[in-house]
């Protein structure tokens, strides 16, 4: 089950305050390297460092606004309410797992990409994390 939470990111720490990679980390990118190889999928899914760089609204989600043509990529707060009928079309691109109420885990979706289309161009290359 994939959760939707705007305020998801806010239970991470800050990126000054993450300890770099070490050690410990690399057996464990490892032993998901392995995972990934043998579910034949190193060309499909990858790992990113959970952190926040600042603190998220309860009505905002994170959308990433590229610019091939500069080459650039900037990422915003947006209202979620101005998006709301796009998301039904978004790829799921990002996840973490996250305690519940009943002592699980809960796959939570960080990221979402619209891929756009003819009839909606405004969309291609326009990606969205929450």
């Amino acid at each position: 089950m994939v959760s939707f939470t705007p305020t998801q990111w806010n239970h991470f720490p800050s990126i000054a305050d993450t300890p770099r990679l070490g050690d410990d980390d690399r057996a464990c990118l490892n032993a998901i390297r392995d995972v990934l190889a043998r579910f034949g999928c190193l060309n499909r899914f990858g790992v990113n460092l959970l952190h926040k760089h600042f603190e998220m609204e309860t009505d905002e989600i994170l959308v990433e606004f590229p610019n091939e043509e500069t080459r650039e990529l900037v990422t915003r707060p947006v209202k979620i309410d101005l998006l709301r009928d796009d998301l039904a079309t978004a790829y799921e691109t990002q996840w973490h797992w996250r305690a519940d109420e009943s002592g699980g885990l809960t796959q939570v979706c960080n990221n979402r990409c619209f891929p756009g289309s003819p009839e909606s161009p405004q969309h291609i290359n326009r990606h969205v994390g929450y």
